[in-house]
């Protein structure tokens, strides 16, 4: 077994790197493109109208990315009070928020306020998801928000909110981690090749470099051993 642990290192790093670049992407993704973090990409997906009791109609829209999806749940509203659409226009328009997938939905419409962005970011699969929430309108410039299974980040000069998603979606971020775990290997193990090679060449011991300058050839390196 202790003979075996170096062969492992490199696979070992590779999977280290593979989901640190999986992470990286998904954070790169919610500043991709400029602008768009928090609205996420343009929400050109309207998806439809969704009752909250007899109280609240939500407006669904979806925006997405090869990076970046984004469901925005809007209460439509004008001047604090709700807005109403004939029944017919409604049922036409109705869907059903607990269709999507959980990481675009909140457990209650009665979680919401006025505004939420539910982002799943990464490439090129789903790996982290968060959400960020308008909490209270203090003034036109002055919005409260909170932010959901991610790290909230102090505004932007525009005074909207930034986050880092957090919460994994498990087989995006496993298969994105293996796709770049992949990736890092092949790095890894030809850049190891190229090396031994280089002090081959200049008449050194490819494992650890020691000079072998004189010994007869498969002696082992009277440093480390290796033959």
């Amino acid at each position: 077994m202790p003979g075996r642990l170096p062969q492992t290192r490199p696979a070992v790093l590779a999977l280290i790197l593979g989901a640190a670049t999986t992470v990286a992407l998904a954070w790169l993704a919610m500043f991709l493109p400029p602008g768009n973090a928090w609205d996420g990409p343009r929400l050109a997906d309207d998806l439809g109208l969704w009752r909250q009791g007899d109280t609240k109609i939500w407006s669904i829209s979806r925006g997405r990315s090869a990076w970046h999806t984004t469901v925005a749940y809007w209460h439509m509203q004008s001047s604090g009070r709700s807005l109403w659409i004939p029944a017919a226009d409604y049922e036409a328009r109705a869907f059903d928020y607990r269709r999507l997938p959980r990481r675009f939905r909140p457990g209650s419409l009665a979680d919401l306020n006025v505004w939420a962005w539910y982002h799943a970011t990464g490439w090129p699969f789903p790996a982290l998801a968060c959400s960020v929430h308008w909490k209270t309108q203090i003034a036109n410039a002055d919005i409260i928000y909170t932010v959901r299974g991610g790290l909230q980040l102090p505004r932007d000069s525009e005074f909207n909110p930034r986050a880092l998603p957090l919460s994994p979606v498990w087989w995006g971020f496993a298969l994105d981690t293996a796709i770049f775990g992949v990736a890092w290997l092949g790095l890894l193990t030809a850049g190891a090749a190229a090396r031994r090679r280089r002090r081959t060449r200049r008449a050194r011991c490819p494992h650890c470099g020691y000079s072998t300058a004189g010994l007869p050839a498969g002696a082992a390196c009277p440093e480390c051993g290796h033959t």
